[in-house]
């Protein structure tokens, strides 16, 4: 399996493919990618519902059909544009601390989308004979997820960067829910996964929990 890392212009947010005998899964889809002509997309997966990391699905679902699966609170959150922060875009680029927005994009404040698939607390299965397994991660937002592949990589979405705390002041963050919760479950995961953040470079569990803990 290949992961392929795509920039969006959206606060540079990372879109991942995974790639399996010609066949991609989509985590995190923007807008304006531009994909191969050879492009064969599964499913789609978001970490969360912030609107740098669903801008693509519309797109993306009338363009080959494919279905979107995230957690039941993203599912809620998606379908409006002031939970998934279209509407007031500009003031979440202000407060968060991990990219600049170049203001000269035009962003949708009206955008919203559906989920198609979703699960309460945690899924696993397959995909093209690799293992998912998919649980919440509540804390940066209400419906934020960690998506585990083959036990070997992690995408965070933005719960988790190597150098940058955690945001969780926006709307529908969660300090409470982000220790209770959350971090126990990041410190129980192995220390050789390799992360893939939401925005940034990728980096190992291990560095990160350089001082026994997340």
């Amino acid at each position: 399996m290949e992961v392929t890392r795509c920039r969006s212009d959206l606060l540079f947010s990372n879109m991942y493919l995974l790639t399996e005998k010609g066949h991609s899964l989509v985590i995190d889809p923007f807008e304006h990618y531009v994909p191969a002509k050879n492009f064969m997309p599964d499913l789609m997966l978001i970490t969360h519902e912030h609107y740098d990391h669903i801008s693509g699905v519309n797109r993306m679902k009338e363009k080959y059909g494919i279905m979107l699966m995230c957690s039941a609170d993203c599912a809620q959150k998606i379908e409006n544009p002031r939970t998934n922060a279209a509407r007031y875009f500009d003031a979440f680029c202000e407060l968060q601390t991990y990219g600049e927005q170049d203001m000269s994009v035009t962003i949708n404040k009206d955008y919203c989308c559906y989920a198609d698939l979703t699960f309460e607390d945690e899924i696993r299965f397959k995909w093209r004979e690799n293992e998912l397994w998919l649980f919440t991660l509540p804390g940066h937002s209400a419906g934020g997820i960690g998506i585990v592949v083959n036990n070997e990589i992690f995408f965070s979405g933005d719960s988790l960067f190597l150098n940058v705390e955690t945001e969780l002041r926006f709307p529908g963050g969660n300090k409470k829910a982000w220790q209770e919760i959350s971090v126990k479950r990041l410190n129980q995961l192995s220390e050789n996964l390799c992360v893939y953040p939401g925005h940034r470079e990728k980096f190992m569990l291990k560095e990160r929990k350089r001082n026994g803990s997340i």
